[in-house]
C-alpha cells in the first residue's frame, strides 16, 4: 500500500531524513532564524512501526538501520550512504512544495521509505513526531527526546485545532424589560460583513446589551484551561470578544487590548504583562499536547521541543532549554482563525443541516427565556 499524507504529514518524513543527511538540528532565535555555532548534533533516530521498532543510527558517511520485531526480537541490521538521504529529502521537498491537495501519494518516496522498513509516515508508538537522540551542545552528554513538528511547507499550521467543544458560550444580557427576536436579528445580520463581529456591534449599539461569558462548551477543554491557569478560560473569552469586536486576529495585538481593558484588575504598574505571559502559557501548552478532548495535566510528550520547517525547507528547533524563545516566537506568529460557522444561509440563526463540521456558531439564540451566542476557538500560524 502506497503511502498517502498532506503536506504536514509529508513534511515529518522530511525532517527525518534531512537531519539524517545533516547531522544536526539548529536551535532557534525568537524570530526563526538559527542562532550560529548553537546545533544539536544527531546521533539516531527511532521510529516505532507496527509490529517493529527501527533505529536510524548516524555515522561518519552512512546511516545504520536497526530494525527490531517487537514480538520475537529478531533483527535486521542493513545501511545506506548519507549521500542518499540527501538526494531524497531535496527530492521530497521539491514534490511537498509542487504537489496540491489534501492528502497525495509520492511513490518514488514511499519505495525508499518502504526499503527503510518504514510502513505508516506517522511514529505509531507515540504522540511526538520525532523521536531522536541528540548531543547536547552545552554538556556534550547525549539526550533520547521527543519533538513536535510544525511545517511551514504547505498552508498556515493550525495550533490549536477547532471543534464543537472549543464554542465559548456568552450571555447576551439586555436592559430590563427589553426582549429580542432572534430569527428576525439573525436573518436582518446575515448579510454583514463580518458578521459575528456586526452583531455583536449591533447588539451593544442599538440594543445595549452586555456579554458575559457563561461556560466553554467541553467540560474537557475548560479543565484543561484552568489547570493551565485559573483564569485562562475567562481570558480566552475575553480575547475572542475583542478579536471578533475589533476586526483584528493577531494574538499579540489582541493582548495588548487585553491589558489595556485589564479584566483581572491586576496592578499594571508592576505587572504590565502578567496578560501576556498567561497567554504565552497557552500557546506553549498548545504546541507541546494540549488538546480540547483529552485531559491535560502538563506532561509533554514532545519533551525536547519543537522542530520547525521554514518556507525554503530549512530546520530548526526550540529546545526546552530555549522556553523563552519558543513562548516569544509563538506569540509574535500567531492569530486567532474563525473556523465555519455552519449556520443555514436559507434560515440564518440555525444549523446548516449538511454542515460537515458541526460548530454551530456565531448566532444569537434563546435558551430558557435568556439569550446566548457562541465564538469559536482556533489558533493557528500567521
Amino acid at each position: 500500500m502506497i503511502l498517502s499524507g498532506n503536506k504536514g504529514e509529508w513534511s515529518e518524513i522530511y525532517v527525518f531524513l534531512r537531519l539524517l543527511d545533516t547531522g544536526k538540528l539548529d536551535v532557534a532565535d525568537e524570530n526563526l532564524n538559527a542562532i550560529p555555532n548553537e546545533f544539536y548534533r544527531i546521533l539516531e533516530i527511532i521510529r516505532k512501526e507496527t509490529k517493529t521498532t527501527n533505529n536510524y543510527v548516524r555515522e561518519d558517511d552512512k546511516v545504520t538501520i536497526n530494525v527490531v520485531n517487537d514480538q520475537t526480537g529478531e533483527n535486521e541490521q542493513f545501511s545506506y550512504p548519507i549521500t542518499v538521504f540527501a538526494e531524497k529529502a531535496n527530492n521530497l521537498l521539491s514534490l511537498i512544495k509542487s504537489t496540491s491537495g489534501r492528502a497525495f501519494q509520492l511513490p518514488p518516496i514511499a519505495a525508499f521509505l518502504k526499503e527503510l522498513r518504514i510502513g505508516t509516515i506517522k511514529d505509531v508508538g507515540h504522540n511526538r513526531d520525532i523521536t531522536i537522540t541528540i548531543e547536547d551542545f552545552r554538556t556534550g552528554m547525549p539526550q533520547t527526546l521527543g519533538f513536535s513538528i510544525k511545517s511551514y511547507l504547505g498552508s498556515d499550521s493550525t495550533l490549536f485545532n477547532a471543534g464543537t467543544g472549543t464554542n465559548f458560550i456568552y450571555e447576551v444580557v439586555l436592559p430590563e424589560g427589553e426582549s429580542l427576536d432572534c430569527d428576525e436579528f439573525n436573518r436582518s445580520t446575515y448579510p454583514l460583513t463580518g458578521r459575528i463581529g456586526a452583531r455583536l456591534k449591533k447588539l451593544r449599539d442599538e440594543y445595549n446589551a452586555t456579554f458575559v461569558f457563561k461556560k466553554v462548551q467541553s467540560d474537557c477543554l475548560y479543565q484543561n484551561l484552568l489547570a493551565i491557569d485559573g483564569h485562562m478560560p475567562l481570558l480566552l473569552a475575553e480575547l475572542l470578544l475583542i478579536k471578533s469586536e475589533l476586526g483584528f486576529n493577531d494574538i499579540r495585538r489582541c493582548t495588548e487590548e487585553l491589558t489595556r481593558r485589564n479584566p483581572l484588575g491586576i496592578d499594571t504598574s508592576t505587572h504590565g504583562n502578567i496578560y501576556e505571559y498567561k497567554i504565552k502559557r497557552f500557546l506553549q501548552d498548545s504546541a507541546q499536547g494540549m488538546t480540547p478532548e483529552k485531559p491535560w495535566l502538563g506532561i509533554y510528550d514532545a519533551t525536547g521541543g519543537q522542530i520547525i520547517v521554514k518556507e525554503d525547507g530549512d530546520i530548526v528547533c526550540y529546545h526546552i532549554y530555549e522556553l523563552n524563545r519558543f513562548r516569544d516566537f509563538l506569540f509574535n506568529s500567531t492569530k486567532f482563525e474563525g473556523a465555519s460557522t455552519s449556520e443555514d444561509a436559507g434560515n440564518p440563526g440555525h444549523p446548516r443541516a449538511d454542515a460537515k463540521k458541526k460548530f454551530f456558531y456565531g448566532w444569537v439564540y434563546e435558551e430558557n427565556e435568556k439569550y446566548y451566542i457562541k465564538i469559536n476557538l482556533q489558533v493557528r500560524s500567521k
